[in-house]
């Protein structure tokens, strides 16, 4: 019996141990979507689309964000560039690894992991040729080793 205690309470700080450090990332992305809804007397919630930029494919996180950023985030337009800082961590409830976006520009985010409206999605299209010619495309939504390497914050 103290056996498997000792055993199982070894493994447990082992996996503490093992697990990966946050890593932090800075790169561009650009504002694809701002609407900011609410009470009459001022912004309550954000919704956020943006594109990272230096990312071979077609990479977006959509955000829902509350009042401290739709207050700071009213003067983003789509078509800007800004920087923007995402930090990578190992989710052990999900088995997986997550990015966040923690700052936007000159802004604080901070998205709540439970909600449905957060979520990333990558897609890189090619065209199809037969003989020569487009006859049409394949899109990938996969995260491959080319995607991974130019943007490590995409991992999963």
């Amino acid at each position: 019996m103290k056996v498997r205690l000792v055993i199982t309470t070894l493994a447990a700080l082992l996996g503490l141990a093992c697990q990966e450090k946050p890593q932090r990332f800075s790169t561009q992305v650009e504002v694809m979507q701002v609407r900011t809804f609410g009470a009459a007397t001022g912004p309550k919630m954000a919704d956020v689309e943006v594109k990272y930029a230096d990312c071979p494919a077609d990479a977006r996180q959509i955000m829902r964000l509350g009042k401290d950023f739709s207050e700071c985030g009213q003067a983003l337009e789509p078509g800007e560039k800004l920087p923007a800082d995402v930090v990578l961590s190992w989710s052990s409830e999900r088995r997986l690894y997550r990015s966040e976006v923690v700052r936007l520009g000159k802004c604080d985010v901070k998205l709540d992991a439970k909600d449905e409206a957060n979520y990333q999605s990558v897609e890189s299209c090619s065209d199809v040729k037969l003989t020569g010619v487009v006859v049409g495309v394949r899109c990938d939504r996969t995260r491959g080793p080319e995607l991974v390497a130019k943007c490590p914050w995409l991992k999963r």
